[in-house]
């Protein structure tokens, strides 16, 4: 993984924060969710993040944050809204932690990129996909190689949900430089959809047994969210 894993990490856990939204965007007025037990539920979003439930989760955190430290002015800083963060179970002190992240994103900030309503609309699938590789991929939830797929969310609506994912080799010991070497396999996954006019995007970078966790999580969204 990149040097600034660890301060981006360090960032985004340690300071409990919501990201500022600056004049393009008014993202930050989105109302805050509730947390119950291990479901997290955004009305104003339609949606709701069912976690496993012996991670560490901080909902709606609040206080200033920059996602992206190498671009404090950019549009992951300025059109994002941390809903959720969570932290996998028994951290090892200054070692690699798995970690996940729902986020609400403004698409008024990327408006030559419509969002996709069909499976077969590679362009815009494309289109939205370059756009979020190119202003997250700092963050951690992103490998050097990305690969793009898509699908259709569970239930009645079948909205269309973009996928970025990768894969990579990094030293679980963490600190710059590394004191030593523990070569570790992670995974990273970039999930996007639209529901009542925003995007809604949850994410992980996770070693083997956390991805298999993750992967029974589930992400819902209302019968009356709009797309």
């Amino acid at each position: 993984m990149r040097n600034w894993l660890l301060l981006i990490t360090l960032c985004v856990l340690a300071t409990r924060t919501v990201c500022h939204a600056g004049p393009k965007s008014t993202i930050s007025q989105l109302a805050d969710g509730s947390l119950l037990r291990n479901v997290y539920t955004n009305d104003a979003l339609g949606v709701s993040y069912e976690f496993p439930s012996d991670w560490t989760a901080n909902p709606d955190p609040k206080g200033p944050v920059v996602l992206d430290n190498l671009k404090p002015n950019g549009l992951a800083n300025q059109c994002s809204k941390v809903l959720l963060l969570l932290s996998a179970p028994k951290k090892a002190e200054r070692k690699f932690s798995s970690m996940a992240a729902l986020l609400a994103i403004d698409p008024g900030c990327f408006r030559d990129a419509p969002f996709p309503q069909h499976l077969t609309d590679w362009d815009n699938i494309r289109r939205v996909a370059d756009k979020i590789i190119k202003s997250y991929s700092d963050l951690p939830y992103f490998t050097d190689h990305a690969k793009i797929s898509v699908t259709r969310a569970a239930g009645p609506s079948r909205r269309v949900v973009i996928f970025i994912t990768g894969e990579e080799v990094i030293n679980a010991v963490e600190g710059i430089p590394a004191p030593k070497r523990d070569p570790l396999h992670v995974n990273a996954s970039f999930a996007l959809a639209q529901s009542n006019g925003y995007w809604v995007a949850w994410a992980h970078i996770a070693d083997d047994p956390s991805t298999v966790e993750l992967k029974n999580a589930k992400v819902t969204f209302s019968d009356a969210a709009s797309q």
